[in-house]
């Protein structure tokens, strides 16, 4: 599971910077390449769209370390859910769109849905790796709950 504590807060600006940085390169790849007229430009299209989604995402976790190891109130709590929010509509909304949009006058309709399919699959198993619990030990670990040793007679 993915855990921010305040032992990582540094890493939060460079995350942030890196993400603006990241985006910007990837805004000048894109506004070249599109609509892509042929395979050169949908590789091309292709790369700086996973980069503008990369540098969007690590904008994202920089604000996400910033909020790490805060007390949990309202305005923080929904500051972190917003955070998921947006996470999950960028990741599943608005990068198949543009993608769909930018090879518009490619064909094949069929690969074009392959690839979109395959993405969602790539990004439901990224989140569903990233917010499954870690399994606890269920053996017996020698210590109560108190501190004490266990004995066994």
């Amino acid at each position: 599971m993915l855990r921010l504590d305040e032992r990582h807060r540094g890493r939060g600006l460079i995350a942030l910077l890196g993400g603006l940085v990241l985006g910007a390169i990837a805004v000048v790849v894109v506004s070249k390449s599109t609509p892509a007229l042929s395979s050169i430009d949908a590789v091309v299209v292709s790369v700086g769209l996973l980069l503008l989604l990369a540098g969007s995402l690590l904008v994202l976790l920089g604000i996400a370390h910033w909020l790490a190891g805060r007390d949990s109130t309202w305005p923080v709590d929904t500051a972190r859910a917003a955070l998921v929010a947006v996470a999950l509509v960028l990741a599943f909304v608005v990068a198949p769109a543009m993608w769909m949009h930018a090879m518009r006058l490619l064909g094949p309709e069929w690969a074009k849905d392959l690839v979109s399919l395959l993405y969602l699959a790539v990004v439901v198993a990224i989140t569903v790796t990233l917010l499954r619990t870690p399994k606890k030990r269920t053996g017996p670990s020698g210590v109560s709950a108190y501190g004490r040793t266990l004995i066994r007679r």
